[in-house]
């Protein structure tokens, strides 16, 4: 893995938020992305510095930051990625707290600046393909929120003939969000085991993405035990006690076995043949093993 270092033109890109975010819905398909040959970069926003510290002997309030950014190292590298960027900004927390009004929060840096970054990554990099979240941010974490709506806009300003010094423009072959099933998450908040049990139907009814909106899943049940070791190299944010640390446990297998993305619209014509499709269809749900 390369990190912070020109790299070649890489197939597959995620732009996501903190350390974690790439492991839990999409090492499975980092893994077959390798398998078939394909290139794999991440570019994440944040060091997750305002992060549960699950077990204290991991890890302070100040080090945190550090020991994240090193969990992301060694996860990537059993990913086998080949490409790593750290944005460096500041984890923003969970809505609603005092961590939001940090100067360097990623929620309130000027999107000027944040699309800037982004784009000039994309137009180094020059991903055919590039992944983020949704304005759900899967679960309405605004740093979730916020990355995937800098990334929509780099990826436009990418394509465009403005800001000579980021780059020569670059044009993507297809953009997709992360997609969690809400039916899914709906379902699993009935579980007492479930990161969603007991919340609200209302704040439910928000989170995820309507499986009618779900356009590509991939079977990743083949990449399963790997990924649950990927996953555990997260250690400050994965008690023991949470339903996936136990990869027997119906959610983890189910969890462990698909991974869903949404294809977004672009203002040019795409490539319905992309790295992404193409995984798609080699690993397609319709053969899923397990879960």
């Amino acid at each position: 893995m390369h990190d912070d270092t020109m790299a070649t033109q890489i197939d597959l890109l995620w732009v996501l938020a903190h350390p974690d975010d790439e492991s839990f819905g999409n090492a499975g398909t980092m893994l077959l992305a390798h398998d078939e040959r394909l290139t794999t970069g991440l570019i994440c926003a944040t060091r997750g510095e305002v992060g549960e510290i699950r077990d204290p002997r991991l890890a302070t309030r100040d080090t945190l930051p550090a020991v994240r950014e090193q969990e992301l190292r060694r996860a990537m590298r059993m990913a086998r990625l080949t490409e790593l960027r750290l944005l460096g900004y500041r984890d923003s927390g969970m809505a609603g707290t005092e961590e939001n009004e940090h100067p360097r929060a990623l929620i309130n840096i000027p999107a000027i600046e944040a699309v800037a970054h982004v784009a000039g990554q994309i137009r180094e990099l020059r991903p055919r393909v590039v992944i983020t979240f949704g304005p759900d941010g899967v679960y309405g974490h605004p740093d979730h929120i916020a990355i995937g709506a800098i990334t929509d806009q780099a990826v436009i300003e990418a394509a465009s003939d403005d800001q000579p010094g980021l780059g020569a423009p670059w044009r993507i072959e297809a953009l997709y969000h992360v997609a969690s099933s809400r039916e899914r998450i709906m379902e699993s908040a009935r579980n007492p085991e479930s990161p969603f049990f007991s919340m609200p139907e209302e704040q439910l009814a928000l989170m995820g993405t309507p499986e009618e909106m779900i356009t590509h899943r991939v079977n990743v049940s083949s990449k399963a035990d790997l990924k649950h070791r990927i996953l555990m190299q997260h250690l400050t944010q994965i008690s023991m006690d949470n339903p996936v640390a136990d990869p027997q446990t119906e959610l983890a297998k189910r969890f462990l076995s698909v991974e869903t993305y949404s294809r977004q619209s672009l203002p040019w014509e795409g490539n319905d043949a992309d790295p992404l499709t193409r995984l798609r269809e080699a690993y397609d749900v319709a053969s899923r093993t397990t879960g």
